[in-house]
């Protein structure tokens, strides 16, 4: 009963403690869940008003990510998602300025653009596209659309007309999107023209090229200890220049160690063995049989005449090689080739063949019937429109996926005799016309094995590679320890500073997920060891800086050293101006205290490049442009020296200023139409929030 008493006494202090727990677990999982339980749990990014949903950004990535697989390309998600995201966010601000703006497309203007004489640029490549499919004779948006609308008119399935309209509505999509665009910069455009001071200052900064003669004296002879310089030089010299480091986000400076998961030697060693024995056992064994149940071996078969070989070094192995004879034809780092002949035969290798198509069977039948009796010619009978065709066409007939009745049929038909072919396609009849004109000689063809084998770390290796930089990481637990006894354990340290838009870290592909902890970690801290999804590398890091202010801070990894060599050229600068500012009342006083020639030469104020001064001199470039012709000027500081000259003349091109003419070169140079990213302009003072790391698996997650 003493027992129960306490439990009753304290039971409210349990209940408390239980409350506080769950409490907890539930604002922890909403302090880094990523996806908050209020405000836009489902947005993605979003800026000046305009938002990009979940939802729009993955069935987007998806289609993009599908073409890129198809086309064959070795994309990386983590930069194709952050490209959709800015090309989502871009869209939905311009819709937002459309509705604005009250501009819109009419459903005319956009039938007119697909079906009119002038079919719109951003449709014409659709449209010849489905023309050539549809054995149009030319390209015709009113002959596509009668397809979509009637298919068995033109001899397709119910389904083809589907496919069309599919296709159809999303080239009216982005046709619209065209279009909007079009008369959105055509509106604007008007904002951004030349006014007439705009059109002198443009004529006054080309027309002029200034003859000069001078002497100018660099930093290069100048110590560090002769300038005393310290970082709150640097840091100075970054004030006067912070602009240029302005944040748009928070950033994370971070220390990382990337291990490349390869073969070791033994893994090579033993990967030469393995093809070794392999190719000895094709050359002792019929087909493939003594790799076909070996995974690490990966077989194509192949047939194809010797002429569409484009490899070389198969090509040879063919020519030299009999039947069930297999030998290594290439290798390429960790990568082997081998190639068995397995057989060889006899076939025509392409044929020049009529084809015509109509709704009806009996008009088929019709026409073969004229075109054997030689009453008619194909352009007697096609008249695009209810029967349609394409005339002495070659097509191959191996390796293009004609089925083998029809490629039967083609091989066997009698030169110049029409022949009407019926077949059901997904439950639908489809008839078609064949008339085989030539054919060309039979060739060899060449049925062949390819065989590729791709050396892979062992497991050993991979264990190795792990347990080596996970005792790492354990024995330096803080950012600095990791980085600074790296070199030591045999490790390169990498930097990089990420936010929350870095599509990865460094040049590591599909790395988001370590950006993502690298957002969440705090200043010092050292991650776990990880390994990407393709196991293709191990990573470690350290979180070494945060930066959350209104700029990148002078002390920055990413810019000190270059911001420590330009403050330091400043500051030589500044000793080189004390020492011969007004030591000197002309050029040769000015080139004996220097030590050096007076030397001559020429600047146009648009040029980038100022004598042989370097790149980037807008001060010296604005000092000479100021300056009268005759008079001394100078010393003038400029970024890695001083300078000082005399304009002896001044060469004009001897063209009058004519306000329209360079009202127009204004308008090319600097107008809408030179605008190459449009973001900036929508954006104005707004800045972009990318919240796509919400939705982003953190590893270990």
């Amino acid at each position: 009963m003493a027992t129960l008493e306490k439990i009753r006494n304290k039971s409210v202090l349990l209940f408390v403690i239980i409350i506080v727990a769950l409490l907890a677990f539930i604002l922890g999982d909403f302090l880094t869940s990523g996806r908050t339980y209020f405000g836009d749990p489902t947005t993605v990014a979003r800026a000046a008003g305009a938002k990009v949903e979940y939802q729009d950004y993955q069935s987007r990535l998806s289609r993009y990510s599908e073409q890129s697989r198809n086309q064959g390309y070795n994309y990386d998600n983590d930069m194709l998602s952050q490209q959709v995201i800015s090309e989502l966010l871009l869209e939905k601000l311009f819709q937002k300025e459309y509705e604005d703006l009250g501009i819109v497309v009419t459903d005319k203007e956009i039938t007119e653009a697909m079906t009119g004489d002038n079919v719109h640029p951003a449709a014409a490549q659709t449209i010849a596209y489905l023309s050539q499919q549809l054995a149009l004779p030319e390209p015709s948006g009113k002959q596509v659309y009668d397809a979509m609308m009637n298919p068995a008119k033109y001899g397709l399935p119910v389904e083809a007309g589907e496919q069309l309209r599919q296709i159809w509505s999303e080239t009216e999509k982005n046709l619209e999107d065209q279009m909007l665009g079009q008369k959105f910069f055509r509106l604007v455009s008007g904002l951004f023209t030349a006014n007439k001071l705009d059109a002198q200052s443009l004529y006054d900064d080309n027309a002029a090229t200034r003859h000069l003669a001078y002497v100018s004296k660099t930093v290069n002879d100048i110590s560090e200890e002769d300038v005393n310089f310290t970082d709150e030089d640097i840091k100075a010299y970054w004030a006067t220049r912070k602009n240029d480091y302005k944040l748009t986000e928070e950033l994370r400076a971070v220390d990382y160690i990337v291990v490349a998961i390869e073969p070791s030697q033994e893994d090579r060693l033993a990967a030469s063995q393995a093809v070794e024995a392999a190719i000895a056992g094709l050359n002792s064994s019929e087909g493939t049989e003594a790799v076909n149940k070996d995974s690490r071996f990966v077989v194509t078969r192949n047939t194809s005449t010797l002429g569409k070989v484009r490899n070389n070094d198969l090509k040879k192995f063919l020519q030299e090689k009999e039947v069930g004879q297999a030998e290594l034809i290439g290798r390429s780092g960790d990568s082997y080739t081998i190639a068995k002949l397995l057989s060889t035969s006899t076939g025509i290798d392409s044929i020049n063949v009529t084809v015509i198509r109509a709704a009806e069977v009996s008009t088929l039948d019709s026409i073969a019937g004229l075109l054997n009796a030689g009453t008619a010619k194909f352009a007697d009978v096609v008249d695009n429109t209810t029967v349609m065709g394409n005339d002495s066409v070659w097509t191959a007939l191996e390796g293009v996926g004609m089925d083998e009745k029809t490629k039967s049929l083609l091989t066997n038909a009698t030169v110049g005799k029409a022949f009407v072919v019926t077949d059901t396609i997904q439950g639908q009849p489809v008839s078609a016309l064949y008339a085989v004109n030539r054919r060309h000689a039979p060739v060899n063809y060449y049925e062949v094995a390819t065989i590729e084998y791709t050396v892979d770390p062992s497991n050993e290796t991979l264990t190795k590679l792990s347990s080596d930089l996970r005792t790492y990481v354990s024995n330096n637990s803080s950012a600095a320890d990791f980085s600074a006894n790296a070199a030591n354990a045999g490790y390169s340290v990498l930097t990089d500073q990420v936010g929350a838009s870095s599509p990865r870290l460094g040049n590591n592909s599909d790395s988001r997920k370590f950006v993502k902890w690298a957002m969440e970690a705090k200043k010092g801290q050292v991650s776990p060891m990880f390994q990407d999804d393709k196991q293709s590398y191990l990573i470690a890091m350290a979180v070494t800086d945060i930066f959350d202010g209104d700029y990148l801070p002078w002390n920055s990894p990413a810019i000190k050293n270059q911001l420590r060599a330009q403050a330091l050229n400043s500051k030589k600068a500044d000793k080189l101006m004390a020492d011969y500012a007004g030591k000197a009342n002309d050029l040769a006083g000015y080139a004996k205290a220097m030590g050096l020639e007076v030397a001559e030469g020429s600047a146009a104020f648009t040029s980038p490049v100022l004598l042989n001064l370097g790149v980037n001199e807008s001060a010296l470039q604005g000092a000479v442009a100021a300056a009268e012709q005759g008079k001394l000027v100078g010393p003038v500081k400029g970024n890695r020296g001083v300078l000082v000259f005399e304009v002896k003349s001044v060469d004009t091109d001897n063209r009058p200023f004519n306000v329209d003419e360079y009202s127009a070169r204004f308008n090319q140079t600097f107008g809408i139409s030179r605008l190459n990213n449009p973001m900036p302009l929508l954006l104005g003072k707004e800045k972009i929030e990318n919240k796509s790391l919400n939705f982003v698996v953190a590893p270990g997650e």
